[in-house]
Parts: structure tokens; sequence; C-alpha cells
């Protein structure tokens, strides 16, 4: 059986965290030993495990019991009661990172894990028992940023295997195409009829696409979309207000204002003096 374990186990733990949103606070790893199924009790931070080789299974009160082979990833979500244990036939082993703060749950929903989505099924690769074996590393020797880096580069790797393994529907390719347009075209003002033209749809059609994968109209998201771009041009170029205004699709430099203000209950210049050091 394959094994890079220096170890049966080992388990590394830091609570110096670098910020509230997100930290590395575990890593280690386990050859296991045949066990009986057995509840853990919730922990208050979430568990990525990468199986090296063997097999075990994983459950939670919100994920059924699924079978665990290597190359597989599984996670403990925070907070949730949780089983999990090795074949008594072909013991498991694994590697572990332990990741806490207000981030997380958000990074893991981005790799299409959560609660009830607890396995991402790959086959083995000794890239990633390398990468998980760099973090545990650095981890060990203090290097926190060099650990935080390695982390979103296995977090990178496992969207990527998302998107091999992952195909997208055609409602949303073709809403990714929507959205890129929109994007693109900006600067033109362009109208939800223009939207609906260019890619071959009818507005009913347009505006139930976008309360399916945004939660709102095609207005409400291009208005919001304006407002994100007008305001990150205000921190961060030397465009005019009224070159902003046509950057960003409106008519003129008053209605731009009267939009924003409208938004945010300031005037753009006023906005804008708030990032100004004198």
């Amino acid at each position: 059986m394959y094994s890079s374990l220096e170890k049966e186990i080992s388990i590394l733990t830091n609570n110096n965290n670098l910020s509230s949103e997100f930290n590395i606070c575990e890593v280690g790893y386990e050859k296991c030993r045949s066990t009986k199924p057995m509840e853990y009790a919730p922990i208050n931070y979430w568990v990525l495990h990468y199986c090296i080789s063997g097999e075990g299974f994983l459950s939670t009160p919100f994920f059924p019991e699924r079978k665990i082979t290597a190359g597989d990833f599984f996670i403990i979500p925070s907070n949730c009661k949780n089983v999990y244990y090795p074949n008594r036939d072909n013991p498991w082993q694994y590697r572990w990172v332990g990741f806490s703060g207000n981030l997380v749950a958000d990074y893991f929903s981005k790799m299409k894990l959560d609660k009830h989505n607890c396995v991402i099924s790959s086959s083995f690769d000794h890239k990633m028992d390398v990468l998980f074996q760099d973090i545990y590393d650095e981890f060990k020797r203090g290097n926190l940023f060099r650990t935080n880096a390695s982390s979103f580069i296995l977090f990178d790797t496992i969207d990527h295997i998302n998107l091999k393994t992952n195909h997208l529907s055609q409602s949303e390719i073709l809403f990714k195409n929507i959205l890129s347009y929109i994007d693109d075209t900006m600067s033109e003002n362009i109208s939800i009829n223009q939207i609906s033209k260019f890619n071959n749809i009818d507005r009913t059609y347009l505006y139930k696409l976008f309360k399916t994968h945004k939660g709102m109209g095609p207005s409400e998201y291009i208005q919001e979309l304006k407002m994100q771009k007008a305001c990150s041009l205000l921190r961060k170029s030397s465009l005019t207000i009224t070159e902003i205004a046509y950057e960003t699709g409106f008519s003129s430099s008053s209605y731009f204002s009267k939009f924003f203000h409208a938004k945010l209950g300031n005037s753009p210049s006023t906005y804008r003096k708030q990032f100004i050091i004198n």
C-alpha cells in the first residue's frame, strides 16, 4: 500500500490567527487502524481531508454515508456532528488541514463543498499529496504566509478538478455569455431588449435566468454592476466624474450624480474625497 506518511499520526495546531476572516488552525495526517463507526462532536472550524490510500466512510446528519477512496477529498463542516471511519479490510490513510474564519464557508462553497456536499471524488494524484505535505511543513516551521499561499493553491487545484468533472448546463453557459456581454458593453448604456436580442432569447427568459442565477432582475443587476465599477473608478482612477459617468454607461454626469446619490447618499465627488489623502 502506498504511504508517504512518516508516522502513524501527527497533529499540529496554531491559535495565533492572522485574521478573523481566514486562518489555518490545524494540520495533520494519520495511518488509520480498523475501528468501528464513531460519532464525533461538532468542532468550530472546517477540516479538509485528502485520502492518499485505502478506503473509509463518512456521513453527517445532512450527508448520507459515502465511501471514500484514494484521491477523494472530504470535509468535516464546522459545527456539524459527523461519523467517519476506515474500511476494516483496507483502512485509509489521509492528510488534513483545518480552516477557521468568517470566509471559510464561502471559499468552500465556491469549491462546491458544504454540509450537504462533503465529498469531491477524484483519482489519486501524487502532486496533491505533496501539496498537503508542503502545507504541513510550512505550518510546522511557523511560516503562516507560505502556509496560506499553499492553501490557496490547493483551493485553486480543487476548483480546476470541479471544472473538469462538472459540465455546465446549457442555461449556465448561456448565462455566463450574457454576463460577459453586459460587462463588455456596459459603457454603451445597453438596454434589456439589446441584451435579449444579442443572445437570441426573449425578455421573459432573460428575467428568469437572472432570478435563477443571481436572485434579482437584469436591470437591478446592471445597476449594481454600474455602481461597483463607478465606486472602483472613483477610488482608484484619475478619471473625471464625467468620464466615469460615460465609462459606466450613463448618458450624462448629472444623471450619474443623481443616481449615485440615490444609491449611496453621497455625491460622487464626496465619495471620492474619502479616499484622498491631502
